[in-house]
């Protein structure tokens, strides 16, 4: 993303920001026509002025889209709680856990879509949570994969506090290196084969990005073959580019999802297969 395209200025803020700049343009023309001006300076003050006003413009559309996001933020735990039940305390929704925003979009469609069948990329917080809603549908089952081992186990034990076991199951799968379509990826030990039921949602939230580039583009291709006629997958963190361009990858290869994008902080993408 270059340096121009990711200025967060908006085509209202021209006029305060082109304006005030052809003015001082302006009135430089005349005091160098008559009073007699170096170029030099005059150069240096337009354009000092246009970097001043977008800077400023600017800052002020990333503290009203964080105020925004703030407000998604609240509203989207405010939602948890009233759908969630929960008999001990929640696990913090911030840091490296998942955000409200996207425990609020799976909430809603385990909800609406009541699956038999979840598979998780990353166990944590949504593991929790999502086991709840499973309880009160009284059906269906999370499958959740986690590359570390010791986050695995903590996620394990909370699970268990909660008394939400027969609605969940934490895998340990350390990164190894597999192949998808002619690429390498590092990416989780997972044996597909030993996948009883039929996958009616997917929810990728791993492996981290700094693992390679599109390291979470494997996901689709490793369960497509066990997906139901309606399945779901969530992606989160599809504001980034990389997700971007995984989501572009996936509709190529599989045109029979369409593709519905959430504007959250991080961003999530949801494909329903058609």
């Amino acid at each position: 993303m270059s340096y121009f395209s990711a200025l967060k200025v908006r085509y209202p803020d021209n006029k305060f920001i082109f304006y005030p700049v052809f003015i001082v343009l302006l009135a430089g023309i005349l005091i160098w026509i008559f009073v007699g001006l170096s170029n030099a300076i005059f150069i240096t003050v337009v354009l000092s002025l246009l970097i001043i006003l977008v800077t400023i413009f600017h800052t002020y559309r990333e503290i009203i889209q964080e105020i925004r996001f703030q407000d998604q933020r609240t509203q989207a735990m405010f939602n948890i709680y009233e759908l969630v039940n929960p008999r001990l305390p929640l696990p913090y929704l911030s840091g490296w856990a998942a955000f409200p925003e996207l425990i609020n979009a799976i909430i809603e469609e385990v909800k609406n879509s009541k699956p038999n069948h979840i598979v998780e990329m990353g166990s944590g917080s949504s593991t929790i949570i999502t086991s709840y809603i499973l309880e009160e549908l009284g059906k269906g089952k999370i499958t959740s994969y986690d590359h570390d081992q010791m986050y695995g186990e903590i996620t394990k034990n909370k699970l268990r506090d909660h008394g939400l076991e027969n609605f969940a199951e934490v895998v340990s799968a350390p990164l190894t290196t597999i192949i998808v379509d002619d690429s390498n990826f590092n990416w989780y030990d997972v044996d597909v084969s030993k996948l009883k039921d039929s996958i009616d949602l997917i929810v990728v939230d791993g492996p981290p990005e700094k693992t390679q580039k599109h390291a979470r583009y494997p996901a689709l291709p490793i369960f497509y073959e066990h997906l139901s006629k309606k399945a779901v997958v969530i992606l989160d963190d599809a504001g980034r580019q990389e997700e971007q361009e995984i989501i572009q990858m996936w509709m190529k290869k599989y045109p029979e999802f369409r593709h519905e994008f959430i504007h959250t902080e991080k961003g999530i993408s949801i494909l329903r297969r058609d």
